[in-house]
């Protein structure tokens, strides 16, 4: 009797272990099997509902951000069932003040979220008609709030380790660095000439204070372009390589859209095709004739790229695949992010009036 008794008690862990244990790798669903739904977000009498960029802490707490020519609709929440407008404005009941534009969003945690943008001014000696500084906004969990920073101009990309080691930059030199308590002033070692202009497309860092970024600086007056790659090492930046391009000569060392690092320390970049750094040079991976503009995966052997003209990339570790479905000469694709279950791709409509498409694979 006692024999059965821990027999059934035993039979009893098993099936409780097995229903609560965690998934295995075989148990996770073959990305290229997915079955996806598209969301369109169009904010209510716009022109432009164009989300640019998207992050989640899981596939129930997934941001998207961008831009809104009502200066609403500039963030939405997707809660696992729907999308809502993060009433950002304080016209909307917000804390944001004034018109803004967000170009990029990062998170550490369901608490921890940073959104990078501008904040939009008229210009009283036009032209220009408007003037930008640089905008970085919190969320901790409650409600989204400014950051300062020192005045500097749009803010395009945001990235790092921890929520006490990110970098935020965009156009000229207005690169900043947060150590967990203020954004300072950091900068990149580039001479921008007085006919041209310095863009940062890309920041990533690694747990061990190592990062990595992309940009490029255009001169006007010769049409020419020069790309980098820097490394920071300690507390200073330099220039790993770079490379030149000018009219009718294009030859493209690396992708220039993003950068990634994987769970494993391998750093990957896509733009003009999908390039893999091996510690000395970069190594082209797979060459794609549209743009590319996001990379992100959650191992070297899940990887998704998007990019314009509705570009979906998936590689298993073995080779690379497209969702011919999604090919649209009419999309733009600007964001992903998976969390290896699940994947959510957004971009929006190259036609007027703009709408955001948000693909969505399970």
């Amino acid at each position: 009797m006692k024999e059965r008794t821990f027999l059934v008690i035993l039979l009893f862990l098993l099936l409780q272990y097995g229903c609560t244990r965690g998934p295995t790798e075989a148990e996770f669903k073959d990305p290229r099997t997915y079955t996806w739904t598209i969301d369109t977000l169009a904010y209510p009498g716009s022109f432009q509902t164009a989300m640019r960029d998207i992050w989640g802490s899981s596939p129930t707490d997934v941001y998207v951000v961008g831009h809104n020519d009502q200066n609403r609709g500039l963030m939405w929440h997707f809660d696992g069932r729907s999308w809502t407008d993060v009433r950002l404005s304080t016209t909307q009941g917000g804390t944001i003040q004034g018109p803004i534009d967000l170009s990029a969003i990062h998170g550490f945690s369901a608490s921890k979220i940073f959104a990078v943008g501008q904040r939009i001014y008229s210009n009283p000696n036009r032209p220009p008609n408007f003037l930008d500084s640089s905008l970085v906004i919190h969320f901790d969990g409650r409600e989204w709030r400014e950051q300062r920073v020192q005045n500097g101009r749009y803010l395009r990309t945001i990235g790092g380790s921890s929520p006490s080691l990110l970098w935020t930059g965009g156009q000229t030199t207005s690169i900043f660095q947060y150590d967990g308590t203020a954004w300072k002033r950091d900068s990149l070692p580039v001479v921008v000439q007085t006919d041209g202009f310095f863009i940062v497309e890309a920041f990533e860092g690694m747990a061990s204070g190592q990062a990595f970024a992309i940009g490029y600086a255009h001169h006007n007056l010769t049409a020419t372009t020069i790309h980098y790659f820097f490394r920071r090492r300690g507390n200073r930046w330099t220039v790993v390589d770079s490379f030149f391009v000018a009219p009718g000569r294009i030859e493209w060392k690396w992708g220039r859209g993003d950068l990634w690092i994987s769970p494993s320390g391998t750093l990957y970049s896509c733009g003009r095709g999908i390039h893999r750094w091996n510690g000395s040079q970069w190594e082209m991976l797979f060459d794609h004739s549209n743009f590319l503009s996001r990379i992100t995966g959650t191992s070297d052997n899940n990887i998704f790229v998007v990019g314009h003209l509705g570009t979906i990339l998936h590689y298993n570790g073995r080779d690379w695949y497209q969702y011919q479905q999604f090919a649209d000469p009419n999309n733009v694709l600007w964001g992903v992010w998976t969390d290896g279950r699940e994947v959510f791709v957004v971009g929006f409509t190259a036609a007027y009036p703009q709408k955001t498409l948000i693909f969505h694979g399970k």
